[in-house]
Parts: structure tokens; sequence; C-alpha cells
């Protein structure tokens, strides 16, 4: 393990004169991290599986679903083309971490292709267990032909397809089965001289077969402030939203999607097979207190505040309801627009030492700062060689630095998109205070603070569970690993009760690497009696299985949380 001597952790992090652990001095919509990352219930890993095979691109064990009627996992294998069972009917809650084996792989490239449909990708998976269903995204060969939609018994055998739009990226049922959603996201991989397919969300009727395709051709519905790349139009939004993430409401009939690119949220009536709204997030302000982030690359732990304005950019999206008001949760992690990858016609993002004469600050956008300070900072900025590999987005104006992801994870209010709650800089921090020597890894080596001038940790994936009357979310991060828990039962309030690191850190890839897709299982679903959460890491190929060590006596029914 390398070792930093130039570590200037607290320097940073005591900001204000606060330590961590301290009553928090930021706005109501944070609350402060805790430095004890022990608790009340505990959380450990009790066992892993393997796919057997590392990618330091990522994409070998991405999402992961469990089925409650066979108590078996379902992760897709993006390398082997394939849906892995694994068996959890005989786990316990052991000292030491039990080695899970491969029961069966469903190959789902020789199920669909046909004369008129190529195999590309497997995407996404979901499982309805009162309706004893899986359901899969596949993705075509060809970028611009329509995917499908594929469902499945338990055993992997295909009952039916659907077509589904362009590129299928996430597939989601109903809790009551009736319906199947995909987020197509029609991606101009050929880049934009080329074809750029339409997003869309298809939404299929499960009774009745009936195929529904919705596109964001309703101008009327897109709010104006919503971002339309390389300075497009509301016109343009069919072909440049890129639908990610769905999440459903309590009742099953409204969707919420992530649109990650263009840092906005669409709401859907799933039975009418309407487009609600869409609604832009917005802009975290980094000059705030609480909102502070490491920006410099300088080999230092460097968590300050700057004026710099963070395009949320969500990935994960989950929807829960508490005391009968709807809220979202979302994973802030940030995406640039670079198609195609080797010789783009189109770059949203350059590194802060190219753009930083092109900005005029406007200083009036930094609430956390005076003008003078903003002014003076960002001047300081400009003349240090820490912030040239800065990543700032390029296409959001030149009056500030616009950077991609929040570095964090928010709760908004689901019916007007209002910011509710962010976990500010908790993530840095919290990473900062107990990995301080690999602090900022990436998931693909060993360079310390390689990601402080990009996306942070990256949060990826977001999941709602409940144990007693709590109500808890679980944050997956990309890069350095692990996953992050927050007692998000006050969402106003909400406080860091976890953080959970299963990565070796001895080598650039070993353990648990790369979390993609979360699960939460709830205790009278666990075989172990006790709640889970399963972790999907695309890097390592492992699944790794972690429980949540609570009394079972503690367990009730809640009547006032609903999270799908």
């Amino acid at each position: 393990m390398k070792k930093h001597t130039k570590l200037k952790t607290f320097s940073k992090i005591l900001l204000a004169g606060v330590l961590l652990s301290s009553a928090s001095p930021f706005s109501v919509n944070h609350a402060h991290a805790k430095t004890d990352i022990s608790n009340s219930y505990g959380v450990k890993k009790i066992a892993g599986y393997s796919m057997g095979l590392t990618n330091e691109d990522g994409g070998v064990a991405e999402i992961v679903k469990y089925n409650s009627a066979n108590q078996k996992f379902y992760a897709i294998n993006g390398h082997g083309q394939t849906i892995d069972i694994v068996s959890l009917k005989n786990l316990t809650s052991a000292d030491t971490v039990q080695e899970l084996q491969l029961e069966k792989s469903i190959n789902i490239a020789d199920g669909v292709n046909s004369e008129t449909f190529t195999y590309g990708d497997l995407t996404s998976i979901d499982i309805n267990s009162s309706r004893d269903i899986i359901v899969a995204a596949v993705q075509d060969a060809d970028y611009t032909k329509n995917g499908k939609i594929v469902v499945m018994n338990p055993e992997g055998s295909i009952q039916k397809t659907f077509d589904a739009g362009v590129q299928p990226d996430m597939v989601k049922i109903t809790s009551n089965g009736k319906y199947i959603l995909s987020a197509n996201e029609g991606e101009p991989r050929g880049g934009l001289h080329t074809e750029d397919p339409e997003g869309s969300i298809t939404i299929v009727e499960v009774k009745s077969g009936k195929v529904t395709h919705l596109t964001f051709d309703d101008t009327s519905v897109i709010d104006d402030d919503v971002h339309i790349r390389k300075n497009g139009t509301k016109a343009d939004a069919s072909k440049d939203f890129e639908p990610e993430y769905i999440a459903i409401s309590k009742n099953g009939n409204i969707a919420y999607v992530t649109l990650q690119e263009n840092n906005a949220i669409a709401t859907i009536d799933i039975q009418k097979g309407k487009v609600l709204s869409v609604k832009s997030l917005g802009y975290k302000d980094h000059s705030m207190a609480g909102n502070e982030l490491d920006a410099a690359r300088n080999d230092e732990i460097n968590i300050e505040r700057l004026p710099i304005l963070g395009s949320y950019m969500p990935d994960g999206i989950a929807h829960v309801t508490i005391r009968g008001v709807d809220y979202l949760i979302t994973a802030n992690e940030g995406d640039a627009t670079e198609w195609p990858e080797d010789d783009s016609d189109f770059i949203n993002v350059a590194d802060f030492e190219k753009v930083k004469d092109k900005i005029t600050l406007d200083t009036s956008l930094f609430k956390g700062m005076t003008a003078e300070e903003a002014q003076t900072t960002f001047e300081s900025m400009k003349n240090s060689k820490a912030y040239n590999k800065l990543e700032v987005l390029t296409d959001r104006g030149n009056d500030a630095i616009y950077t991609l992801g929040g570095r964090s994870f928010s709760i908004w209010k689901a019916d007007t998109m209002e910011l509710v709650y962010d976990s500010g800089s908790d993530f840095e921090k919290i990473t900062a205070e107990h990995f301080p020597e690999t602090f900022n890894w990436s998931n693909d080596d060993d360079k310390f603070e390689k990601r402080s001038a990009k996306k942070g940790p990256e949060p990826e994936d977001v999941k709602v569970g409940v144990l007693g009357n709590q109500v808890y979310v679980f944050v997956g991060l990309e890069r350095i690993g692990g996953v992050m828990t927050f007692n998000i039962t006050d969402p106003q309030n909400s406080q860091f009760t976890n953080y959970l690191n299963t990565r070796d850190f001895s080598q650039a890839i070993a353990g648990d690497v790369a979390p993609e897709g979360l699960e939460f299982i709830a205790h009278n679903e666990s075989p172990t009696g006790n709640p889970l959460v399963l972790v999907g890491n695309e890097v390592s190929g492992t699944v790794s299985v972690n429980e949540i060590q609570v009394k079972h006596e503690k367990h009730g029914k809640n009547h006032h949380v609903n999270n799908r």
C-alpha cells in the first residue's frame, strides 16, 4: 500500500472549527456525519459470490435481484452474457464469510436471437416474487434498433418477449405485477453526426400484452430550465433525453425516471401512458458550508468550500412514502457526454485548465461566500496547477464552474422536486477520515486521490429499507467502494449511521470493487432472519452479502412507510 505523507485531512475537515462529530452548523437540508462507523445494529459481510472474472472497465457483476419465493439471487454477468442464479437457502449469520456457489446460468442470447434480432447486451433484471416472474432488458447489437423485454419463470425459461425502445437500460415491474417498464436510453453511440435514437419509456400491460412507447415530444410538459445539450431547445428533447433509471410510486400508478445527462427527472402516469412533467434538479452550491468537496489533484486531502456549481445528474433513484409524503432518493453520480468514445464529435466536458480563461464568474450564484470571497477563490483556483485537471461541464454556460455529480445522495419531494435533504460533503469526509491513504481511489487502479478532480466517490445506486419503524437508505460508492447507510426517518434531518467497505486495498482490484447495483432484503424474507444488503460489484465481478444485525423483537409492522 502506498504511503502519503502530505495528507492534510483535518486542516480542511475542521471547517469553521467544527469537528465531524459535533453539532452541525449547516443548513436544514444537511445533517453532519458522525465519525463512528459502528452503530446500534452493526453491518458485516457474511457471504460472497465470485463470477471468476475481473475487468477494470466494469460490466461483470452488475445488477442483482432477490427472489424471496425461492431464496435465490439473480445477478447479471455482463461479460458472460448470462444471469447467474445463486441460492441463499443455507445462509447463516456466521462469523466467517461464506463462499456461495453458482447454481445455474441463464443464457439470454440463445433465447432471444432470431432473424430479426441479434443479442447485444443484457443490462437489467427485476423480479416479482408474488407473480413468479423475472424480467430482463436486452439491447440489440445494432445500437439504433429496438431492444427486448424478456419475461421468464424463476428457472430461466422464456415465457414472453416484448419490444422495448432503443437500448433498454433499466427494467422495472410494478409491485402489483400489472405493468413492466423499461427506460430506453437511445444514446448516439456513433456520434451526433450519425443517427441519434429517441430516448423513451416502454410500458407493458402484462395481462393484455399491450405495449406503449412514450417519447418526450410534448414540449409543454418540459420545464424551461431543463438542460438540453449542445445548446438545444425543447424541440430536441425527444432525442436528447436518455432515460436511465426508474422508481415507482406506492400505488403503482406513477413512475419517476432519471434523465441523468440532463440533470432532470421525468414523471410518468403509467396507466394513462403519459409524460406528466420533466423537472430540472438545479445545481449544488459548493460554496456553502456542508457542501465542501476535494476538487484539487495535489496529492493531498483538501476538502474545502469553492465557487463551484455541481450538476446532480443522478443515476439510481428510489421512491419512499414516509408519513404520507412521497419522496425520491437519488444517487448523484454525474455523467459526461462523449460519443463516440474513440473520436467524439461532441464532448461536453473539459479540464478546468482549458476553459478557465473563458469563465467570467457570476458571484451572485454563490450563497456561501461574499462576492469578494468567491472572486478571490476563483482567481486562486485559476492560478493553481492543483485544479487544472478538474472536470468541468462546457455546455452549461461561462458564468460559473459547473462540475459533474453532487458527490452525495439527495431527498426530493416527489410532486415538486423540491430539495429536502442532501448529504453534502459527508461521503468525502467519511472516506477521508476512515481511509486516508486510499482517499478518492478509482476502481481500476491504486492512485491516491485520482478521483478528486473528477466525481469523487461517485455514488451509483440507492435502495431504501425499513428496520422496525426506522427508514434507512443504502448508497453504493462506485469508485472507492463500499456502501453508506443513512437513517432518513426524518427526511430533513437524515443521519449517517454506517459505512461498510469490503474492498481489499492491498492491490488495485481485490475484494469487492465498484458497487453497481444494490438490493435490500427485509428480515421476514431473509434466510438468516436479519435484513440483508446485496451488492453487485462490477469491476471485481463479485456479489457481496452484507447482514444488518438487529434483534428480531425490534422488527414490527410499519404502516407509514413504503419503499419501491
